[in-house]
C-alpha cells in the first residue's frame, strides 16, 4: 500500500526517479527495484522521501496499520 501511495504522488506530480534521487540520494536502480517490489524501502529511505516531498506521515502511518493488519490474517 504505502509503495502504491508514492508511485501515485510520484506520477500525479510528474515526478520521475531522477528528481527522487536528485533530492535523496537514492539511487535510481533502487528506487526501481523498490517500485517494480524486488525489494524493500528502509525506513531511513521512506522518512527521507517523505521529508524532501513533503508527504503525509501521518498518512504513511495509516496505510502501513492498514497494511499491518490485513496481513495478520
Amino acid at each position: 500500500m504505502i509503495i502504491e501511495y508514492l508511485n501515485d504522488y510520484f506520477k500525479k506530480n510528474e515526478i520521475t526517479q531522477r528528481e527522487i534521487e536528485q533530492k535523496t540520494g537514492i539511487s535510481q536502480s533502487k528506487l526501481s527495484m523498490t517500485f517494480t517490489r524486488q525489494r524493500k524501502l528502509t525506513a531511513e529511505e521512506l522518512v527521507l522521501i517523505a521529508i524532501k516531498f513533503d508527504l503525509d506521515l501521518n498518512k504513511i502511518k495509516e496505510l502501513h496499520n492498514n497494511e499491518s493488519s490485513s496481513s495478520s490474517f
